[in-house]
């Protein structure tokens, strides 16, 4: 790690069972509309592109008390619902001190344009559905960085924090608003708009790895019957191949560890009446009862209530687009380099120990190449949703990092 400080916090129990990792899940918040046709990155255009967002606390005179908390590939703005342990007074995200905004991703279902909206460009107010353009993580957060400014007359961002999907934008925010190349107009009396970033659990590009989970998840929609090419009939979804992607993904966010401890080669029982004699449960094949297979099930199922295929093959191809060296240097080990060497304000990035899906090494290599960048790991059997799950871990490297900038 080039000599640089490295960090660990100790979970207490060792594995953070297999909570779920979200709450409630709402399209509820505030909503930004672009004022102007919005231009992204392949050239396509979104007129009316909007943001639906949350605030917490509330903005100090010089407009600058502020913190960005980028949500994960399925979240939204409402922050309270996935990371409440770490909002609102005497926490890290202190609602006392910070006006704390969040906002759904461009693409998103919970209120943000995506491609559940009606498309303009169709007469007979059908939606975007396949044909929503391709939208990449460089320009939500673009768009995100007009919605503070432009909307909510802020001067300066005191930092912004996400994991996973949330970790890419907050590294993107970085290289936008927080690098010696920023625009002119993202910085005030000469320092970047961006005064520092907490990156969790994510790389400055989403591998090859990475690409193939995605892809497998995308594979099991497309071999859905009710997917049709892309010919979604809105009404009648290809729900079971959604719920298939959920699975897989479930089983990337976790660690062996932690399946083995909450699962192990346990069977469900099979629920008789009372006065029946139990039935001898099969120990394996087809109608062996798995506990991780009902666990999956589960998930998968819960899943449908809150997501759509579209959007979700959409946004998982937003996630693909990561990559802080396009259209900025050659996408090489140099590339990385010289655009990380760009970001001067103090960056803490976090990992976790156990994550399989964003190893602990690409964490590893951001602080390599950031000038004021430092490690902390997150020890946990939680695997990659430990940045949810452990959320006191996290919460003491943010509020130690935070109070040193003050």
């Amino acid at each position: 790690n080039g000599g640089k400080s490295v960090r660990y916090i100790s979970s207490n129990d060792g594995i953070s069972s297999m909570n779920d990792e979200y709450g409630e899940m709402t399209s509820c918040g505030s909503t930004y509309i672009h004022p102007t046709p919005f231009r992204l990155e392949s050239g396509e255009i979104i007129p009316n592109a909007t943001l639906r967002y949350q605030t917490y606390g509330e903005l100090n005179d010089a407009r600058d008390n502020v913190l960005v908390i980028c949500h994960a590939l399925t979240g939204n703005a409402s922050l309270h619902s996935w990371w409440g342990g770490l909002l609102g007074p005497n926490r890290a995200f202190d609602t006392n001190d910070y006006f704390v905004v969040c906002a759904n991703i461009l693409g998103s279902c919970y209120g943000s344009t995506s491609p559940m909206f009606e498309n303009p460009d169709c007469e007979d107010g059908k939606v975007y559905g396949i044909n929503f353009p391709d939208v990449s993580v460089q320009d939500g957060v673009r768009l995100q960085i007009e919605l503070l400014k432009n909307e909510l007359n802020i001067t300066s961002v005191k930092s912004v924090i996400g994991g996973s999907f949330g970790g890419m934008q907050a590294l993107e925010y970085a290289v936008q608003a927080g690098s010696t190349n920023s625009s002119g107009e993202e910085k005030k009396h000469g320092e970047p708009f961006l005064r520092s970033a907490i990156p969790i659990a994510c790389g400055a590009y989403h591998t090859a790895w990475q690409v193939a989970i995605s892809e497998t998840q995308r594979q099991a929609i497309y071999a859905d019957p009710k997917w049709r090419g892309g010919d979604v009939d809105i009404d009648d979804p290809p729900l079971s191949g959604l719920s298939v992607a959920r699975q897989i993904g479930m089983v990337s966010y976790r660690s062996p560890t932690a399946y083995e401890t909450k699962f192990g080669r346990r069977i469900r029982p099979t629920t008789t009446p009372s006065s029946s004699p139990p039935p001898t449960e099969p120990k394996y094949g087809q109608h062996a009862q798995w506990e991780v297979k009902s666990y999956l099930k589960y998930q998968g199922h819960k899943f449908l209530t809150r997501f759509d295929p579209i959007t979700y093959v959409k946004l998982t191809e937003q996630m693909d687009s990561h990559d802080i060296t396009r259209n900025r240097n050659h996408h090489d080990s140099s590339g990385v380099e010289e655009v990380l060497g760009k970001i001067h304000i103090p960056t803490l990035v976090l990992g976790i120990d156990s994550d399989v899906l964003y190893p602990l090494y690409l964490q590893e290599q951001l602080v390599d190449a950031l000038p004021n960048g430092r490690l902390g790991v997150v020890k946990s059997d939680a695997g990659h949703d430990g940045f949810l799950l452990e959320q006191e871990q996290v919460s003491r490297f943010i509020e130690q990092f935070l109070e040193e900038l003050d």
